[in-house]
């Protein structure tokens, strides 16, 4: 079990998906909940067999396949640590099948940059 004790876990947070311009996220799947308990700064422990789940929505995705895939890489190494000893699997939403987009909307929304870019990606 491992305990959270940065305390500031949930602005820590919110400052890497500003920072890397991201719209909206999402936990899903399996342990879903064990995110934003993670944020809270509570002791979880998730299944060894098991990731956590986040899926992201850019404000702006990159054209290039590689520029994507830099940036959700960056995105994953700076959010992982907060996670920890939860392994964290990142993924761009808008590179995901209809059916894991409905999956994520269907998860616990945890940011949105605002209600007006929720709207759009939810349409």
């Amino acid at each position: 079990m491992f305990v959270n004790n940065q305390g500031r876990g949930r602005e820590n947070f919110m400052n890497i998906l500003q920072a890397n311009g991201v719209g909206l996220a999402y936990f899903l799947g399996f342990q879903k909940e064990l995110g934003p308990a993670r944020l809270r700064g509570e002791a979880v422990e998730g299944k060894p067999d098991s990731d956590l789940d986040q899926g992201v929505v850019l404000l702006e995705h990159p054209l290039d396949y590689w520029e994507g895939q830099k940036l959700r890489q960056r995105l994953e190494d700076d959010l992982a640590p907060l996670f920890a000893p939860l392994r964290l699997h990142l993924l761009l939403l808008e590179e995901e099948n209809a059916h894991v987009q409905y999956a994520a909307i269907r998860g616990l929304q945890v940011y949105a940059v605002n209600e007006d870019f929720t709207r759009r990606y939810r349409r």
